[in-house]
């Protein structure tokens, strides 16, 4: 038998039952052709189909068993596919609440319309006027503060210097110390919001900055401008040491 051969006897496969079930029918086809007494009646070959039947009952069922593993793959990958999109869900959910958190905390950049305040030392020749009065102190800057954000500022700065609910405003000699940091007169104070209702805040006949004005001879400048950017805040390595979180 050349190598030919054997490839072609190695390529055919045929399966044990299948074989046994072909050796059966050869036998019983051949006694019946032959006339010769091999044994085989009506009971072989009704057992014969039977056993054909069988193997195609298995031979569906493993159909069946494949076609059912197959629902069951997709079906869990459409499962998977849920929980990724709903973690992925969740995901942008909690990052939309920390950047809400972040832009009504301050630690974001913002703009929009507001007014303008440039607030300087006194140039008062009037002689009655104590030193002291004549000069911007951190109270004066911090009442401003508190005035513009009783008339709804949602956003101010001062020198570039984002004000949130930690900010310090502190007297440094000749300087204000503001988030930590130095910063020299005049002084710069921009607030986003309703434009009319913070410039009357400053500017109304009794309120704070009226009376730096017109009775301590300080510069007191208002201006209303529609697109001011207010910077973040940049912490100066401000440490919580009271406050722990509420369980």
């Amino acid at each position: 038998m050349n190598n030919e051969s054997k490839n072609e006897v190695r390529d055919i496969k045929i399966k044990p039952f299948n074989l046994l079930i072909f050796i059966l029918f050869f036998i019983a086809t051949f006694g019946v052709v032959s006339g010769v007494d091999a044994k085989v009646n009506e009971t072989t070959i009704y057992a014969l189909k039977e056993l054909y039947k069988n193997e195609q009952n298995l031979s569906d069922m493993n159909l069946i068993v494949e076609k059912l593993k197959a629902e069951i793959k997709y079906e869990s990958s459409k499962l998977q596919n849920i929980k990724d999109k709903s973690y992925l869900e969740e995901v942008i959910a909690m990052n939309k609440e920390i950047e809400e958190l972040k832009f009504y905390n301050g630690f974001t950049d913002v703009r929009g319309p507001g007014i303008m305040i440039r607030l300087a030392d006194s140039k008062s020749e009037d002689e009655t006027l104590d030193i002291m009065d004549k000069i911007v102190h951190d109270v004066d800057i911090t009442i401003l503060l508190n005035d513009l954000k009783s008339a709804g500022a949602e956003a101010i700065d001062v020198n570039g210097k984002r004000i949130i609910n930690i900010s310090e405003v502190v007297c440094a000699g000749p300087l204000l110390k503001i988030n930590g940091e130095s910063v020299p007169a005049p002084f710069i104070i921009r607030a986003v919001g309703d434009q009319e209702a913070l410039y009357n805040i400053v500017n109304d006949e009794g309120s704070y900055a009226y009376k730096l004005k017109n009775t301590f001879g300080m510069e007191v400048v208002t201006m209303m401008s529609y697109n001011l950017v207010i910077p973040k805040f940049y912490g100066n390595n401000y440490e919580v040491k009271y406050t722990i979180t509420k369980d």
